[in-house]
């Protein structure tokens, strides 16, 4: 597929692990709308024994600190929902040349959206997610007002840089973290999604 200027890039990589890197996620037009969605929520994100945080197996500690809110239940008309939704089916697929993914990718039916924001000090421990894929997009304002806040795969001393309007496509049970954001305004949408 010929991309256009200010589509989305996907790029599908084996190595380390399966995962598909996302570039330029967002248009500058739907940037705005949903940094205008994002004002409105803020006031309303959660601490994180409210937003379905991974514990500690031994200790039952939650293992994030930042904030968050599910947009599948507080905001079903989410327009930052609405507007990833037109990247991830069609448009992702005709991307990546990969069969067994893209067929599993096209199994999904269900999705839960999550947005949180990560500031100062904020952090996510080494965890595992209970979906089949989750999606990791990036956004914040320009300039960037934050240092950190890269997505670490554990155990595979893989990072991805915390770059705007890009993001990640991954396993869910590959073990993931998020060190300490410096600043404020790192803000992440994630889709947990699989086949029920």
């Amino acid at each position: 597929m010929k991309l256009r200027p200010g589509n989305m890039k996907a790029t599908f990589k084996m190595e380390p692990f399966p995962h598909v890197l996302l570039e330029n996620f967002y248009t500058d037009g739907e940037m705005k709308a949903i940094m205008d969605e994002k004002r409105r929520l803020d006031p309303h994100l959660l601490p994180p024994e409210l937003t379905g945080t991974a514990t500690h197996e031994g200790t039952g500690h939650t293992l994030k600190y930042n904030s968050g809110i599910f947009l599948s239940d507080a905001m079903p008309n989410s327009e930052i929902i609405s507007l990833s939704r037109r990247h991830i089916f069609q448009e992702l697929v005709d991307q990546i040349d990969c069969d067994w993914w893209t067929g599993l990718w096209r199994r999904n039916n269900y999705e839960r959206w999550m947005l949180s924001r990560y500031s100062n000090g904020q952090y996510y421990n080494s965890h595992i997610d209970m979906s089949l894929f989750t999606l990791l997009v990036w956004f914040y304002e320009e300039p960037k007002p934050f240092t950190g806040g890269d997505l670490i795969f554990t155990d595979y001393q893989y990072t991805i840089p915390c770059i705007n309007k890009t993001g990640v496509i991954f396993f869910g049970p590959i073990r993931h973290e998020v060190p300490p954001v410096q600043g404020d305004g790192r803000y992440t949408l994630t889709l947990f999604t699989g086949n029920k």
